[in-house]
């Protein structure tokens, strides 16, 4: 009797330990400290190389990203935090320097789906594929007062609840920087695909 309470108590701590080590594994798998090199053709009329790095989560069960762009060492654009909820299909951009959210429709020709910018980021991780990259611009331009924060879903709620928030209509999206468009714009770069995106938000409240 004393040998089978022994054997179930090992068993019963056995599976304990997996599940620990393994949920503990998973979770570092599923956070990203990333940097990527990519030529700017904004700072000056000879390409620049940049570095911009920022933290990912990627949650995969519940089809969501979260990106967290610190303030650039070089300038170049805002700190911001960053949701695509690709079950809601929106992304929302908190500029942390403005202290406002802008929310618009997910694009998902930018915006890789969690699994595929998983498999991307821990290829890099693995050292089987860093990218070396570019950078393309979107403009967006606000549109209207968000009130009802609890419609964009949970996620985005809880990242704007208590910002002012407003709705973004796409301008367009181009591979060429354009200058005199960002004069009276706000700036964030980002990844969450194998290039740079800036997205500019302009028309600012």
């Amino acid at each position: 009797m004393g040998m089978v309470v022994l054997l179930m108590g090992l068993v019963f701590a056995s599976v304990y330990i997996y599940r620990y080590f393994f949920l503990a594994q998973l979770a570092r798998d599923n956070f990203f400290h990333c940097g990527v090199l990519y030529e700017d053709s904004l700072s000056s009329q000879a390409r620049t190389r940049m570095e911009l790095e920022e933290d990912v989560k990627i949650y995969l069960e519940e089809n969501y990203e979260r990106i967290n762009v610190p303030v650039p060492q070089f300038g170049g654009g805002d700190p911001a935090d960053i949701i695509h909820d690709f079950q809601r299909g929106l992304t929302a951009y908190h500029d942390i320097s403005l202290d406002k959210c802008y929310v618009i429709e997910l694009n998902t020709t930018i915006v890789l789906p969690p699994r595929n910018f998983w498999e991307l980021l821990m290829n890099v991780k693995r050292g089987t594929y860093l990218p070396q990259t570019y950078i393309i611009q979107e403009e967006m331009v606000v549109t209207e007062h968000v009130s009802d924060k609890e419609a964009l879903g949970s996620f985005i709620y809880h990242l704007c609840n208590g910002k002012d928030t407003y709705r973004l209509r796409r301008r367009a999206t181009r591979r060429r920087i354009n200058k005199r468009g960002a004069k009276n714009c706000n700036a964030i770069r980002h990844f969450e695909n194998t290039f740079v995106v800036e997205t500019l938000i302009c028309g600012v409240v």
